[in-house]
């Protein structure tokens, strides 16, 4: 079979979203299929993609195309049939049987005309991996009726957690029926406990790209509302973006400096849990941060924000702490009621780990390819 991945990621470096198709791709060129790849120029750099490319893979590499502020939309939109255009002269060259789309925001695909036209014209089979969804957009009748029309083309929808496709099926008033959840592979799928820390300090951590929909800002406010003076604790973030230096203005303005410290990226989950206790997820808006289910399996305890696939994972109060909606004041609440069940911070994560070892399909990214 000859399959094309096509990524419309184009302003971010590798993450999370691409572990799905990347593992797909993987194993069907492992069973001598021809895989042609569409992506930007920072996902094409990383060891993995550029391991495909090593063993036969097809490479097309697509521009970063960043909208300006206040950029008409007219013009945004004919720039990226351009771009577009160019990928499907590549992708009809390649023939493939089957493309597989992962798309960023659960819409991508309104903006990538020239390759839904394409598709269309060709009858090319289409699999839509939907990896993050807005909770609220402001969609017209126009648009819902577009976006179900590029839905209707696709074999099979993939989303990456249940309360994503609900929102989605809310947004177009469509049951979906050709929709599935789908698990992403995970860097330790069998639960590997590690010992619990020394509790004379609570640690907490959170672990994410930074920037604003990951909510780090928000909790740094929360933990200044909440725990404030309170002896005993610390925050440790993990991760790089374009928000630290405003998360280090922040962590100045609350007088952090000594209870809370920037991480940057750690590439092994000992690194992070071997000295934290609580994973805290205050998303604004995600798809499903693996960082849960990886701290679940490490044998620690969540406190999540109910968005994307928190409440897949955890249990609220059994194996972690759910936070309604990603409010201070909701958020306040709900680190308080975790604050004060500390010490049942590792009962919970006894827990966590039987309930995420459970729970997770390592293989789910086969119905990809399947």
């Amino acid at each position: 079979m000859r399959i094309a991945f096509v990524s419309t990621i184009l302003n971010f470096p590798w993450g999370g979203a691409d572990t799905l198709w990347n593992r797909a791709a993987e194993t069907a060129l492992e069973r001598g299929d021809s895989i042609c790849l569409a992506l930007s120029a920072s996902t094409a750099g990383h060891p993995r993609v550029q391991a495909l490319v090593a063993g036969g893979a097809q490479l097309i590499i697509r521009p970063s195309l960043t909208k300006p502020l206040s950029f008409p939309a007219r013009v945004w939109r004919r720039l990226r049939v351009r771009e577009g255009g160019a990928m499907v002269t590549s992708l009809a060259e390649f023939r493939p049987d089957l493309v597989i789309v992962s798309c960023g925001g659960t819409y991508d695909l309104t903006i990538e005309p020239a390759l839904v036209g394409w598709l269309s014209r060709t009858k090319t089979r289409l699999r839509v991996i939907a990896n993050w969804q807005h909770e609220n957009p402001s969609l017209t009748d126009i648009d819902r009726t577009a976006i179900s029309g590029v839905f209707q083309r696709a074999d099979v929808l993939f989303f990456v957690s249940t309360r994503n496709l609900a929102v989605t099926r809310r947004h177009l008033l469509d049951p979906l029926p050709h929709s599935r959840v789908i698990h992403n592979p995970l860097r330790c799928g069998s639960g590997s406990e590690l010992p619990w820390p020394d509790e004379s300090t609570w640690r907490m951590a959170t672990v994410s790209r930074l920037e604003h929909t990951k909510g780090v800002a928000l909790l740094l406010h929360t933990l200044a509302a909440t725990l404030g003076n309170e002896p005993g604790w610390r925050l440790e973030i993990f991760g790089r973006g374009p928000g630290e230096e405003y998360l280090r203005a922040v962590i100045a303005s609350l007088r952090f400096d000594e209870r809370v410290q920037l991480r940057g990226h750690v590439t092994t989950l000992p690194e992070i849990w071997a000295h934290n206790h609580l994973l805290v997820s205050p998303a604004l808006e995600e798809g499903v941060p693996m960082t849960i289910p990886e701290a679940m399996m490490c044998g620690r305890p969540v406190l999540a924000t109910c968005v994307g696939g928190a409440e897949d994972w955890v249990r609220d109060g059994e194996t972690g702490y759910l936070c309604a909606a990603p409010t201070l004041p909701l958020l306040a609440c709900c680190v308080r009621a975790a604050w004060q069940q500390r010490t049942r911070w590792h009962e919970l994560g006894r827990r966590a780990v039987l309930d995420a070892v459970s729970h997770y399909r390592p293989d789910d990214y086969l119905q990809l390819i399947a």
